[in-house]
């Protein structure tokens, strides 16, 4: 596929999060793209972060680090484009971080904001995702405030070389019960409202420029704890020396390791308390299921469909890859 191709999608087509689908979907697409020096025009639109009337999300939220090629492009849906080509992701941070920055920037205005609210010296940088990550048992087990923090005091009492705490949440009740739990300042950014609530006057625009102002934050500090959260999780992205550590499980996926919080490393504790509540918060986690461990090594990607991914390689050199896709079952 070596001519202009345009990536789109409807705005329906996705409705969870910003990075751990609209992100994530094109995200998977880049191993495909980058080998074959392919840079698309792409209309990612999606109702929760695009404003209307067009829902347009990428490009938006972030920038193309190109120039997107002009005149017509065949149009190709996302979802069929992921089905050819989509890849599983493993941790090889700086070769992601390589090919992230071949293909998206982080907008000028995010950069100005996250400048002017990053705190100075030695930041310990605390996510907590509470709302529905508390119920989405096939994804990862709840941790509660209370839980959570008991392995930040854990974590601070073997490590107490920082200076000032960035938290964020999407429950911001959290904010005021970390100040109470802790001695270091916590500076925390204004409530934001759940991403899914719609008509509530926020922009989803908005919604989304919060949201990746909260990762770049946390993928300029010293260390970040998070509990389960694809948000969290791509800040290492940005950042690859980032240290960072996770306290949920992350359950296989579709089978398969939920990139990128899969691969982010556990939580290093030392109580017996803090042992009891990961033992628990960490069931079922990916890393345990060693049959399936072993498949997916940590560093390795592949294709996420190999037979398709190899059929299509084929039909693509042949210019007859539309035909296969109306044949094949399952493309629009």
């Amino acid at each position: 596929m070596q001519r202009s191709i345009c990536i789109t999608c409807q705005p329906e087509d996705l409705d969870q999060g910003l990075f751990g689908m609209v992100v994530l979907y094109a995200f998977q697409l880049l191993p495909y793209l980058y080998e074959r020096r392919i840079f698309p025009q792409w209309e990612i639109r999606s109702r929760h972060f695009g404003d209307p009337p067009d829902f347009l999300t990428i490009p938006g939220v972030l920038d193309l680090a190109y120039d997107a090629p002009t005149g017509p492009c065949q149009r190709i849906w996302l979802h069929e484009l992921r089905r050819r080509h989509s890849f599983v992701l493993g941790n090889d941070w700086s070769y992601l971080n390589r090919i992230w920055n071949m293909y998206f920037k982080i907008p000028p205005r995010i950069l100005e904001q996250a400048d002017s609210v990053m705190p100075q010296g030695r930041v310990l940088g605390i996510h907590y995702r509470g709302t529905d990550k508390q119920t989405t048992a096939w994804d990862s087990n709840p941790i509660s405030q209370e839980q959570y923090l008991t392995l930040v005091l854990d974590f601070l009492s073997n490590r107490p070389d920082y200076d000032v705490i960035f938290a964020a949440t999407d429950e911001h009740s959290f904010i005021e019960r970390l100040r109470e739990t802790t001695k270091l300042p916590v500076v925390a950014l204004d409530p934001v409202e759940f991403f899914m609530l719609e008509n509530t006057g926020t922009k989803p625009s908005t919604k989304a420029d919060r949201a990746l102002l909260d990762c770049v934050l946390l993928s300029r500090c010293m260390c970040v704890l998070k509990t389960s959260s694809a948000l969290s999780s791509f800040a290492k992205l940005l950042n690859p020396d980032l240290e960072i550590y996770r306290c949920a499980a992350s359950k296989l996926y579709t089978n398969m390791p939920y990139f990128p919080v899969a691969h982010i490393p556990i939580l290093p504790v030392t109580s017996a308390e803090s042992k009891e509540i990961l033992r628990s918060s960490m069931e079922l986690d990916w890393t345990l299921t060693p049959n399936h461990h072993g498949s997916y090594k940590p560093g390795v990607r592949r294709p996420r469909w190999p037979i398709n991914h190899a059929i299509f390689n084929i039909a693509e050199r042949l210019g007859i890859d539309n035909l296969v896709a109306k044949i094949a079952h399952g493309y629009r």
